[in-house]
């Protein structure tokens, strides 16, 4: 099962009831829109069995509203499978644009955070980048930025995921 060190990165809340709900977001260059990846807890960090993390957008080139990712984006490009770990306190993720990678959510304090291995490392996630090429029939992915914080030391992660055509 995937640790992390605790000792790190940012003035965490001391009470789980201020810890913020947003684990990661995934920002685009096509608009400012944004996909937020947050949790679905109870009280503490016991997650919510059925649907430990929700994804939405939030219309940041429009209105600002919320609004829920519609099928075809579930299970093409915003989706993710989840596994929930047998405390209920943590989660694997695998977004359905990231598959050789798995996202783990788990408590850093009181609050849950999102790990990854960014550039080699055990990271914070914190934000994905998809830069597309929208001048055919469907965006074409061009690469993907990850960037996060060291589970350790706290320094910035960053890497560059070109997609192979």
């Amino acid at each position: 099962m995937w640790t992390a060190s605790l000792a790190l990165v940012a003035v965490l809340a001391a009470d789980p009831a201020t810890c913020p709900r947003e684990l990661f977001r995934i920002e685009r260059s096509k608009n400012a829109n944004v996909v937020l990846y947050e949790t679905n807890a109870g009280k503490g960090v016991a997650l919510d069995p059925d649907e430990p993390v929700v994804a939405s957008w939030l219309l940041l080139a429009t209105t600002g509203k919320r609004e829920s990712l519609s099928f075809l984006e579930r299970v093409f490009a915003y989706g993710f499978e989840s596994r929930l770990a047998p405390t209920g306190e943590s989660c694997s993720l695998t977004l359905k644009a990231l598959k050789g990678r798995t996202i783990h959510v788990s408590p850093r304090g009181p609050c849950l955070s999102a790990f990854a291995v960014i550039d080699g490392a055990d990271a914070v996630l914190q934000k994905i980048f998809v830069q597309t090429d929208e001048r055919g029939p469907a965006p074409a992915v061009q690469y993907i930025e990850l960037f996060g914080l060291d589970a350790t030391t706290g320094e910035a992660r960053y890497e560059k995921v070109i997609r192979k055509k």
